[in-house]
Formats: C-alpha cells, sequence, structure tokens
C-alpha cells in the first residue's frame, strides 16, 4: 500500500491539470479523507504558497454545508498535500454529460447553494475569490446538495501567473476582467456562476469556439445567446433577468454581491419546494389544511410541507372555492325554510284583503 507522509493510500480518484486526488485513511485515526497532491509547480512561488496555504488556514475552520472542508495540508517532499472532506456523489460536469440540460427548479437550487457559499468566502477579509468556478468542482451530494471544491488552488496560480505562462482559470468559464488581466473580485467569480447556470439550462455554455483566441473576444465582447424558447417559455422571468444580469460583461453590471443572487433566488426556490411536495388531493377543504413557510435549503434534500410563499397564495385565490358538505345542506335548508315563510306571509296578506267589506255596522245609540 502507498504512503504519503501520514496518509495510507488507497486509489486513485481523478487527475487534472491541478494534481492528483487519492481517497486515502489517515495512518492514526483511519478517517477516511480525499488526498489532493498539487503538481509541484504551484508551490515553486514564494508568494503562492503563502496565499495558497493562508486560504487553507481560512478554509478548514469553515463548518458550511455548502464547501468542502479543508482538514489539513501540509508540505511532502516539496509537493502541496491538502487533505479533504471524502465525497459521495458526482460533480455537476459527470451529471450534465449524464442527464443533459437540468430541469429550472434543479438549477436555480444548485446556483443557490453555490451563492451562499460565495457569500461566506467572499465575505472574508480580505475576500476569497474563487476564481476557477465550473462545473468539475461543483460535487453533488446526497440528491442534490451542492459542495464547492478547490479554493485555494486559483490563488496560487494566480500569484505564480506573474512570473510563468501558466493559466489562471478555466477559459470557458473566465469573467472578461480575468482575462484582460484587470483587478478581480467577488463580482468574477458571479460572471463565472452565470455561465455555469446557463449550461445547466441549455446543455452547453453560451461561448463555444475551437479556437481560444476566438473564445476570449466572445468572452469579453459577444452578448449571450438568447436562451431557446422551450427553455424560456418555463423559466419565470425573474430567474431569466437574474441569469443575463450575471453574465454582463462589466462589473458594475451585475449583482453587488453573492447575497443579492441568494435573496433573490429564494422566492423560486421556496415555489419549487412547494410544487415537489404538494400533497394528493384529499377530502379535506382548502382552508383546514395549515400553510406552512420554508426557507431556501441548503441541506440534504427532504420533501418539505406546504409552504405560503407568492406563487401558493396565488393560486390558492384562484383555484374554485370548496363549500364543505355539511354547511352546503344546511344553507340549502336555510333557503327552503326563508322560501317557505315568505309564501305564508303573502298568502296571509292576500286573504286578510279578501274578507274586508264595506262598513255595515249601525251606529249605536247611547242609553238613556
Amino acid at each position: 500500500m502507498d504512503r504519503i507522509g501520514e496518509y495510507l493510500v488507497k486509489r486513485l480518484i481523478g487527475e487534472g491539470g491541478m494534481g492528483k486526488v487519492y481517497e486515502a485513511e489517515e495512518r492514526l485515526s483511519k478517517r477516511k479523507v480525499a488526498l489532493k497532491v498539487l503538481k509541484p509547480e504551484l508551490g515553486r512561488s514564494e508568494k503562492g504558497r503563502e496565499l495558497f496555504l493562508n486560504e487553507m488556514t481560512i478554509l478548514a475552520h469553515f463548518d458550511h454545508p455548502n464547501i468542502v472542508r479543508c482538514l489539513s495540508c501540509s508540505e511532502i517532499d516539496g509537493e502541496l498535500v491538502m487533505a479533504l472532506e471524502l465525497l459521495e456523489g458526482q460533480t455537476l460536469r459527470d451529471r450534465l454529460a449524464l442527464d443533459g440540460p437540468l430541469s429550472w427548479m434543479t438549477a436555480v437550487d444548485i446556483v443557490a447553494q453555490v451563492a451562499a457559499a460565495l457569500d461566506v468566502t467572499h465575505g472574508q477579509e480580505p475576500p476569497i475569490i474563487h476564481r476557477d468556478l465550473k462545473p468539475e468542482n461543483l460535487m453533488l451530494v446526497g440528491g442534490d446538495q451542492v459542495k464547492v471544491m478547490d479554493f485555494g488552488i486559483a490563488t496560487a496560480m494566480h500569484a505564480m501567473s506573474k512570473s510563468t505562462t501558466h493559466s489562471v482559470g478555466t477559459l470557458q468559464y473566465m469573467s472578461p476582467e480575468q482575462i484582460d488581466a484587470n483587478r478581480v473580485d467577488a463580482r468574477s467569480d458571479l460572471y463565472a456562476l452565470g455561465l455555469v447556470f446557463y449550461e445547466m439550462l441549455v446543455g452547453n455554455p453560451p461561448f463555444e469556439s475551437e479556437s481560444p483566441r476566438e473564445l476570449l473576444n466572445m468572452q469579453c465582447t459577444s452578448a449571450p445567446p438568447e436562451l431557446p424558447s422551450v427553455v424560456r417559455s418555463q423559466l419565470p422571468k425573474g430567474v431569466e433577468r437574474l441569469l443575463f444580469a450575471l453574465l454582463e460583461k462589466k462589473p458594475a453590471d451585475r449583482p453587488a454581491d453573492a447575497s443579492e443572487v441568494v435573496r433573490t433566488l429564494e422566492p423560486f426556490s421556496v415555489a419549487e419546494s412547494a410544487v415537489a411536495s404538494r400533497p394528493e388531493p384529499s377530502t379535506k377543504p382548502l382552508e383546514e389544511a395549515p400553510a406552512k413557510t420554508v426557507k431556501a435549503k441548503t441541506q440534504p434534500r427532504t420533501k418539505a410541507p406546504a409552504r405560503s410563499d407568492t406563487i401558493a397564495l396565488l393560486e390558492r385565490a384562484s383555484a374554485p372555492r370548496q363549500i364543505p358538505t355539511s354547511w352546503a345542506i344546511g344553507l340549502v335548508a336555510m333557503a327552503c325554510l326563508l322560501a317557505g315563510v315568505a309564501t305564508y306571509l303573502v298568502r296571509a296578506n292576500g286573504s286578510g284583503s279578501a274578507s274586508k267589506t264595506p262598513e255595515t255596522s249601525a251606529k249605536v245609540e247611547p242609553t238613556r
């Protein structure tokens, strides 16, 4: 069995441009981890090493449901090694390759969770910017719970890029300001999130080209294509507006921060949950079914009770009124009784008028 430092390596999970990922076991605690061994060039820059280790130290103390936990970070034989929580699931890239475009409800749910994770990391001082947000770095576990991976790696690569030709981020998901080597902030991650959002809805990114130069130009200057009519016909207008706001070329034209994305999507996430959890028709009147409000989900998915969100209220207002059977019988009986009383009074008045005759009584003289 191979060994890397204090970790016993079980098997290779994956390999990419950043390095290799192994399933491993901590020698003393027997804890299973995902061991990420980064390429040596990521640690050659002293500044990159410092930023990377600082960022990993911060992330190791996060306990957020949508962020992969970094358990430890060390240097072994000249290589940077991260021990991450071991996740069972599939990346968003694998999900899209298997299923194709996702429903707008699922896409909204995933985007809301990613935005919640970004809201936490962007809120650090200084902010932690992902710089390489893409389907490969989004893990789906326990159904559709999202875990954002690979924070910190792009930061080290960015520091290295000043002295090497190593690319920073993935061209397909880079913001215009990243491509132009301008100042990058939290809104760059939001642009990448918009690209991922579009791909989940349509099945492919908004900008595609076999030519890297043409792709660079499209990312910087071309407006994103309109959504296909089949997608647009089902997508709420508010969600569509947010999608294209995320894809604005100028950072100032995008949402101000990730929390704005979460707030914008919250009503649609609630509506989705209400539709998904709507109970089967029953004989109980609608008025007897209490409504509950449930906030946007960040934990593993479970069916939630019906909610009093805006869409549900509109549906309730437009639905036919349902009256209990006992009430209906009572109303009919009351109507019959009132009709009978009215008929009796009409007949009584008619007979009284017919019996009257001209006055014939004699005048009585007083007794003497």
